[in-house]
């Protein structure tokens, strides 16, 4: 356990680089989950940051005083806090004092993985409202890298360093960690990686809210997770999406969950009658 007031302990902990880098990442965690969030916890989030320049991505907050510094009530920083961990964007680290006894809490903001800036298209997630659209066809969505390979002549390309930031990625690129059967079920959608790997990061979101003990990737649980989308999609098709294609399958798929948790307890509280 971390020692409080331990500055060189503290150091190590140093999530960025510097403050700039630190707020680019913010800035996409709320650009890719805001409209999933609750203002306060945004606005803990948004708090927590400002206090955590000096080591950056580091805050040395208590509950009390970020109730203070947001206006809201202890239970209900708390309550946020929560949430941002089970997002991933903050690590909380317990801390003891010199002479024993707990100390107060230090807070780590971390980088998101499959999160944009809002300078990227993200293709159907970026619609703010979606109110009546057809889905788009594999060919209107499919993602080529090959405009940016064309504008540099072969001579230069030799010794030009490509921005992969910058370049798009289809579905072939998604990490091994998502299922191959849900990249499948997307990918005629979406051919992009980094958009698929978003969805599925939505699912491990929920899942881990649900607290189903049967894993995620199972065929059965996972049959229902891309059954989740395959709802979505009719939704968006016939106009019934009224805010954004991500935060519906996610809400879609947390639906879904809960009858796997239901059933589970269900299950339990029979073996314990026996």
């Amino acid at each position: 356990m971390l020692k409080s007031a331990n500055y060189t302990e503290m150091k190590q902990l140093q999530s960025f680089e510097n403050v700039a880098t630190m707020n680019e990442a913010i800035r996409g965690f709320l650009y890719t989950y805001k409209h999933e969030l609750a203002p306060s916890a945004i606005n803990v989030l948004k708090t927590v940051s400002r206090y955590a320049c000096k080591i950056v991505g580091v805050a040395f907050l208590k509950v009390d005083t970020i109730a203070k510094l947001t206006e809201s009530s202890k239970r209900t920083v708390q309550r946020a806090l929560k949430t941002l961990e089970l997002y991933g964007v903050i690590e909380r680290k317990a801390t003891m004092r010199e002479k024993g006894g707990s100390g107060h809490n230090v807070y780590v903001i971390r980088s998101v993985d499959g999160c944009v800036t809002p300078d990227v298209t993200a293709q159907m997630s970026s619609r703010e409202r979606i109110k009546s659209a057809d889905v788009p066809s594999a060919e209107q969505l499919k993602v080529s890298s090959e405009t940016v390979i064309a504008k540099t002549s072969p001579s230069k390309r030799i010794n030009k360093r490509i921005n992969v930031k910058n370049v798009q990625l289809d579905e072939s690129y998604t990490p091994s960690n998502v299922p191959q059967e849900f990249v499948e079920a997307t990918a005629p959608f979406y051919r992009s990686a980094d958009v698929i790997y978003r969805l599925w990061n939505r699912v491990l979101i929920a899942y881990k809210k649900s607290a189903v003990n049967r894993p995620v990737e199972e065929a059965e649980v996972l049959s229902d997770v891309i059954q989740a989308f395959k709802e979505s999609v009719f939704a968006m098709k016939n106009g019934k999406i009224t805010s954004t294609f991500n935060g519906y399958f996610y809400r879609v798929v947390e639906a879904k969950l809960a009858v796997w948790k239901r059933r589970e307890n269900t299950l339990y509280n029979w073996l314990i009658d026996q």
